[in-house]
């Protein structure tokens, strides 16, 4: 048990419940909210928000990950109002996607770190909402803005004991080097969760991250709309032969969803209308498709609330 940070303040880890660890509110960019209101509607983005997400908490969902930070157009505001009238509970982060800010070229990780830390010890652009989580993302290979970002990020959590959430690109195994760099400066692999693994289909991949200790993000489940990937049921079968063997340890599962995006040319997400389940596709097609091959409610507890649990109060993968 342990306390962390969500957007309406301090939550016990005992509350977490069914958690989906990578999923956004709003995808869009630094400033473009605020600066250019008509790219967003915040009050439909509001009702639609509340309205998804009182559904998925009537069907089970307790508690969302927001990993949008501020080059993805983070708004705290908006997630504490949607958690107050969902009932759903929301962690949101510090940290950084691929769009790093001009103005952290150059800086030390140290330097960044105190920014970071700031937003979970202090709170988020005055708001006093807090993060709970230290988000950093790569491509492959990784380049030098974004190896200063995983440093900062490590530094932040070594400060604050907050874990650590990272993108992975399609067909990549670059979460081996995110983790190599990330022990380089003292974090310990089960303080880290490597994202998006499922793009790359690589079983000897999956495997050698969990040998190293870490939790693997398999939460990129949507439908439609990603044309890199296989079909959601082949994906899903392979998902089973990693459970079966022995990888539910170490996996966590999400969706990687928006209400609202604004980055439009980015390839490979789906509408609503290609996806009108939302925040619970998981629950009412992957779930269900898992069970149905075998899969106990054991194990689907332990992908969906005792490992996000573990991951948050700062526990290994059982062994």
């Amino acid at each position: 048990m342990a306390i962390i940070n969500s957007v309406l303040g301090p939550l016990d880890t005992a509350n977490l419940g069914f958690t989906l660890p990578h999923e956004h509110l709003i995808d869009s960019s630094a400033g473009i909210n605020t600066t250019y209101d008509e790219l967003l509607n915040r009050q439909w983005a509001l009702e639609t928000a509340v309205a998804d997400l009182t559904q998925a908490h009537s069907e089970g969902v307790d508690t969302i990950v927001e990993v949008s930070p501020l080059d993805l157009g983070r708004e705290v505001s908006l997630m504490k109002e949607v958690s107050e009238q969902s009932g759903v509970q929301f962690i949101c982060c510090t940290g950084c996607w691929l769009d790093i800010p001009r103005s952290f070229w150059g800086r030390s990780p140290e330097f960044i770190a105190a920014l970071w830390a700031r937003e979970i010890e202090e709170g988020i652009e005055g708001t006093g909402i807090k993060a709970g989580i230290i988000k950093v993302a790569t491509s492959d290979p990784i380049t030098e803005h974004e190896e200063l970002m995983l440093r900062a990020a490590a530094r932040t959590h070594l400060r604050t004991g907050v874990p650590i959430t990272t993108h992975t690109p399609p067909q990549s195994r670059v979460g081996e080097r995110q983790v190599s760099i990330l022990k380089e400066e003292g974090v310990e692999p089960h303080h880290v969760y490597v994202g998006h693994i499922n793009v790359t289909p690589d079983k000897d991949y999956h495997r050698e991250l969990a040998r190293l200790g870490v939790w693997l993000g398999w939460d990129i489940n949507n439908p439609f709309g990603r044309p890199h990937l296989p079909p959601w049921q082949q994906m899903t079968d392979y998902l089973k032969e990693l459970l079966d063997e022995g990888l539910g340890r170490n996996l966590m599962l999400s969706h990687d969803w928006n209400v609202v995006i604004t980055r439009i040319a980015s390839p490979g997400f789906p509408s609503r209308e290609e996806n009108p389940d939302g925040y619970l596709w998981l629950t009412r097609a992957v779930l269900p498709r898992l069970k149905e091959a075998g899969v106990s409610q054991k194990t689907i507890d332990q992908l969906m609330v005792d490992n996000p649990r573990r991951y948050f109060e700062g526990e290994r993968p059982l062994t």
